[in-house]
């Protein structure tokens, strides 16, 4: 799942290269805190596009 801490679908890629791999984690914990909703949708060649959405009851 993407959304594990440290997830990274390149293997060549480093720390050094950018990030700790946390960041949809985090997202993720926002998420179910403010019982929102982490949407993601991703086409191969086209690209990632992550939402995060509130609601209000």
């Amino acid at each position: 799942m993407v959304c594990e801490p440290f997830y990274r679908v390149d293997k060549a890629r480093t720390r050094n290269g950018g990030g700790v791999g946390l960041g949809l984690s985090l997202c993720r914990q926002i998420a179910v805190l403010h019982r929102a909703e982490l949407a993601i949708h991703s086409k191969p060649g086209k690209g990632t596009t992550v939402r995060m959405i509130f609601t209000t009851p």
